[in-house]
Formats: C-alpha cells, structure tokens, sequence
C-alpha cells in the first residue's frame, strides 16, 4: 500500500498581501474562489483579477445575440461580480474562447505578475477537461516559476476537485459569493451555479466540520519557493 496523503491545513485566514486571481472565463473567479477574495477584501488586501478569454462559446443554445454583443454581456457581468466582491474591474485578455495562445497569455502573465507582484496567486487547477482551464492553469504555472519576488500559487476548484493541501471557512463571505454569483444570469440559464458551489462547499467542511460552507486550494508553488514562505494563518487538524 502507498502512502496516505498529507491532511489539508485549516487556514485561519488567506495569505496576507495582495492576490491575484486568474480565471479562463468571466465566472470562474467567482466559483473558484469567491469566499477567499471576499475574505481578503474585508481584511483589506489588494486582489486583482485576470479573465484570460472572451467567453464567446458560453451560449451553445444561441440565446443571446452572438459576437461582440455577447463578449460584452459576459464582461459585464464579470464587471458587477467584481463590484460585489469589492474588486477592481477585470481585466480582460480576450484571447478567443477554447483557442487560447499559451505562449501570448504566458507573455501577458509575465507583465501583469511584474507589474502587480501578488503575494499569493488563484488559478484553475492543472489537470482539467476543460482546454481553457488546463491551458490557463499550465501557463500560470509557468509564468509564476519565472516570476521575479517571492509568490505562492494556489489552485482553485470548478470542473475539477482538487487534492486539498488548504481549506478555509467562507461561511462568514458566503452570502457575498452567491450574490456575486448571482451576477452571471447568462451562465446561471445553463448550470444552477449556486446549487453546484454550495454542494462541494458543504462536501469540503468534512475538513472543518463546525464551518458551513468552505474552500479548497491545493498549493502549487515549487517546494523551493516554499520554504521561504512558512504558514503563519493555519490551523493543523489530525485524523480522528
């Protein structure tokens, strides 16, 4: 038999300073990681979001008008969700939705990580079925190894559960993310988003049994990279 795997820490909070957060589309950030930015908004860090594509193939069924009318509609949403959350406005890459150019977002991540130095870095877990989530995920990873101060990246859920190395209680934000959420009616019309998050939420306080609703990150900085940032906002919990 293998090893077991380590147990998730408890964060008491989310890693202090600035974040960054990095979405494939306008709702990810929301899904992902909604509670950790409302929590870090209300201790007052700085968070910034990064949506990497247009969003242009979220309406398969054709029920909105099409085209630049429909990139917008998705932005603005996006837009309000960051206002709900006490974000800046995204900013948008606009690289074409399911064609994302790896090697263009890579460039585009380099700056934006030079410009706003994060503390701490969200962004879509690697092994995806998702092409612009696993894209996105590879290209943050890649970017972040080249990045030039001292950075922890995390790796949020949406299609795909992580293996947590960190949960967090969001029971204190959780009416701010499903408001937030609320912001995405031309997704809502095909996924009951809400239900979904609340879900996996309530499935992840099996780690933080007292906690309504909580989190999981499953920490992507390099080992090396690691040891200089030691966890100073968690709380380590034993198996029974």
């Amino acid at each position: 038999m293998g090893a077991s795997l380590p147990y998730p820490e408890t964060w008491l909070a989310p890693p202090a300073g600035p974040a960054l957060v990095v979405a494939p589309h306008p709702d990810d950030e929301t899904i992902g990681c909604g509670g950790v930015i409302a929590l870090q908004r209300r201790r007052g860090d700085a968070v910034h979001v990064v949506v990497a594509s247009d969003g242009e193939r979220g309406d398969p069924d054709g029920r909105y008008p099409g085209g630049a009318a429909y990139v917008e509609l998705r932005r603005n949403e996006c837009r309000q969700a960051a206002r709900v959350l006490d974000v800046p406005p995204p900013v948008f890459l606009g690289f074409a939705d399911q064609a994302i150019d790896a090697a263009a977002l890579e460039r585009e991540l380099d700056a934006i990580l030079a410009s706003l130095r994060p503390a701490a870095l969200y962004h879509p877990v690697v092994p995806e079925m998702h092409p612009d989530h696993h894209v996105v995920g590879a290209a943050v990873l890649r970017a972040a190894a080249r990045c030039g101060h001292a950075l922890r990246t995390f790796a949020y859920e949406t299609w795909v559960p992580v293996v947590p190395t960190h949960v967090i209680d969001v029971g204190p934000v959780w009416d701010v993310k499903q408001r937030a959420l609320a912001c995405y009616p031309s997704q809502l019309a095909y996924n009951d988003y809400s239900r979904v998050v609340a879900g996996l939420a309530a499935y992840r306080t099996i780690y933080v049994p007292r906690a309504d609703h909580v989190e999981a990150f499953a920490e992507t900085t390099p080992p090396r990279s690691r040891r200089r940032w030691p966890l100073t906002h968690v709380l380590p919990r034993r198996r029974r």
